[in-house]
């Protein structure tokens, strides 16, 4: 608690600075959101009881999240900084506040060559499907991007750490290694926040991006990422043989995006992402994904998709063992009434599983995990869900709204949702009940 104040006591001290010595007047800007929300749980395990927690469905946070941005551009506008301040989901690590990303760039021929360096975290490349939403990650470390041609992005980055996923609210963390002088086996230590000076990795455990982005105005947009394998999340084990390069943003990944923006009021992605490229034939990972909606008057329609593929081997005997694919699919429709949105989305995930189901007790419209399972398997996963909610548009950067998640999770197998009443139930049916916030500053 005492670093908590501290840390408050010296990022309400920097803003009083900045605004004192004139930065301001320059170009230093701020803006944010609280997002947060209630919702009562309910489920046919006659095991359970019904409950209430805190969750925020926009940000998809337990608990809730708080962002305050900043980015401060100096008057030649050749040169500036970004940082966030950060609390969501996990203040058992860090506390009330972390710092997701903090970093410096300068620019050269009108920011034309640019160089980025600090803990980064750059969206140029991501992507902007509902299912994804991301690029190859970045981290501590330094980024080049360049832009030859106006609208052709290209960028190359090195980074020794990466921030951890939004779970972990994006903290650094770090897994020290000792190694024993007679055996030369590694012993580890529980994840920490690192001391930096520690943060060493050997040129190849560096996480090495390479990005491309191409922008024809009222055509197209087209990104392609490449990501080399690493040793960037400094996890447990990573000085083993047998490293299977599982931590966060390790494992060798190729995405590629194509956004079609050639018809007004259409939106039209679709993303490719080939993960764990390392080891692609025996652990591979292939998740393509569609975002397709259209826009007439106050009507909005859409649909959502999305499509993995496992590549498998038997680790055993090798051989090569076929998994079924999961499909996903989100029809979704709002209807705007001057600034009250109604909306009803649907859900069938064939080879997945609510979060409701899993433990999770998450109610995010994402709120679905892809369970692979081999063919010859008699235990695979699907669901069904239904959402209605309707939003209140306070104004232009207010909202609340109320919903109704109602879920309905299978599985082929006997005893998968089994309870003390019923150890053959197969199947599961939740509903949650919310209210969600938002306050954009």
């Amino acid at each position: 608690m005492k670093g908590n104040r501290i840390f408050g006591f010296t990022a309400a001290l920097l803003f009083v600075m900045f605004v004192t010595t004139g930065l301001w007047a320059q170009d230093l800007r701020f803006d944010g959101y609280i997002n947060s929300g209630l919702g009562i749980v309910t489920n046919d395990n006659e095991d359970n009881d019904p409950f209430f927690k805190v969750f925020g469905v926009d940000s998809e946070s337990n608990g809730f999240r708080f962002r305050l941005n900043g980015s401060y551009t100096n008057e030649a506008k050749n040169a500036g900084a970004r940082f966030r301040f950060q609390g969501q989901r996990r203040l058992d690590q860090v506390g009330y506040l972390s710092m997701p990303y903090l970093y410096g760039w300068v620019g050269f021929f009108q920011n034309r060559l640019t160089f980025t360096g600090g803990l980064i975290d750059d969206g140029t490349w991501a992507s902007a499907d509902w299912w994804l939403g991301d690029d190859g990650g970045e981290g501590l470390g330094l980024l080049f991007k360049a832009e030859p041609l106006k609208g052709l992005i290209f960028g190359v980055g090195a980074y020794t750490i990466s921030q951890q996923s939004g779970g972990s609210n994006n903290i650094l963390l770090y897994s020290s290694a000792t190694k024993d002088p007679v055996t030369g086996i590694y012993t580890y230590g529980n994840a920490a926040t690192p001391n930096l000076n520690a943060i060493t990795p050997k040129p190849e455990d560096v996480k090495y991006t390479f990005n491309l982005a191409y922008t024809m105005p009222d055509t197209f947009r087209f990104n392609a990422i490449f990501r080399t394998q690493n040793k960037a999340a400094w996890a447990k084990n990573r000085y083993n043989e047998d490293y299977d390069y599982s931590g966060q943003e390790e494992s060798m990944l190729f995405q590629s995006e194509f956004r079609l923006l050639a018809v007004k009021n259409l939106t039209a992605i679709v993303v490719g992402r080939f993960d764990r490229l390392q080891d692609f034939d025996n652990s591979g990972n292939i998740t393509i994904s569609e975002a397709l909606g259209g826009k007439i008057d106050n009507l909005n329609i859409g649909l959502n998709a999305v499509q993995f593929f496992y590549n498998r081997t038997d680790k055993v005997s090798g051989d090569k063992v076929e998994y079924n694919p999961s499909l996903l699919f989100n029809p979704w429709i709002s209807y705007n009434v001057d600034k009250v949105v109604p909306r009803l989305d649907l859900v069938y995930f064939m080879g997945g599983r609510s979060k409701l189901s899993n433990g999770s007790n998450q109610w995010e419209r994402r709120g679905f995990v892809n369970v692979d399972k081999a063919k010859d398997d008699d235990d695979s996963y699907s669901v069904f869900s239904i959402r209605p909610s309707i939003r209140f548009n306070l104004d232009s950067r207010t909202f609340f709204e109320i919903g109704d998640v109602i879920n309905y999770d299978m599985a082929a197998k006997d005893g998968a949702y089994m309870t003390s009443g019923d150890i053959n139930k197969k199947s599961l049916f939740s509903n949650v009940f919310y209210v969600d916030l938002k306050f954009s500053f």
